[in-house]
């Protein structure tokens, strides 16, 4: 039996089929972290296809779903991450990942002084990100203090999985200011494809 090395077009399926895979990992990571809701991947995916040269992050980033930094570490920083044994802060990853600006970090860490909570919970309480944000960081980065995170503990009483949250209807995001979209809700009511401006 031969070789038969595969064709220029077989290469480009292969490449283009993982291409794809990759970044339907990324909306996966992204709705484990509760950032962007199940229907905005599926929206973002399905303009893919019309836009291939676009990357999935892009695309959510353009309808104001998601900062582009926070695509852009998912993509480019959350993978080596995982693999590194020692750690920073919690908050610098929170600040690398463009959740959390460097006058949040120290309201939050003021806030920590004067209380003595650990620096997630005062950063959900006082509203810079959600709990289930929170627990996907510890879970995957400080998987020894997950455990200790109060808000993880309240929904395994619920018996609801780590890293989701009920859907909610809210107003459509504003697709000009990412200034304080992590601290809203990140989900929206049934669109039709059609009816999204894909493209600025």
């Amino acid at each position: 039996m031969f070789y038969h090395p595969p064709s220029k077009g077989n290469l480009r399926d292969s490449a283009a089929y993982i291409a794809l895979k990759r970044q339907q990992k990324i909306g996966v990571i992204l709705r484990e972290a509760d950032l962007v809701s199940q229907r905005q991947v599926e929206l973002a995916l399905q303009a893919k296809r019309h836009y291939s040269n676009l990357l999935l992050g892009e695309i959510l980033a353009m309808q104001g779903w998601l900062k582009p930094e926070t695509a852009d570490f998912f993509v480019e920083e959350w993978s080596n991450l995982l693999k590194q044994r020692c750690r920073e802060p919690l908050g610098y990853y929170l600040q690398q990942a463009a959740l959390l600006e460097q006058e949040d970090i120290d309201k939050i860490l003021e806030e920590q002084v004067q209380t003595g909570v650990r620096f997630g919970t005062v950063a959900v309480l006082q509203g810079f990100i959600k709990s289930t944000t929170l627990d996907f960081f510890l879970m995957n980065l400080f998987p020894q203090k997950f455990a200790d995170s109060p808000f993880a503990n309240m929904r395994s009483s619920r018996t609801v999985k780590p890293g989701y949250s009920r859907p909610k209807s809210v107003t459509s995001p504003n697709f000009n200011d990412y200034s304080h979209y992590h601290r809203e809700n990140s989900e929206i009511d049934e669109v039709e494809p059609s009816k999204i401006i894909w493209i600025g």
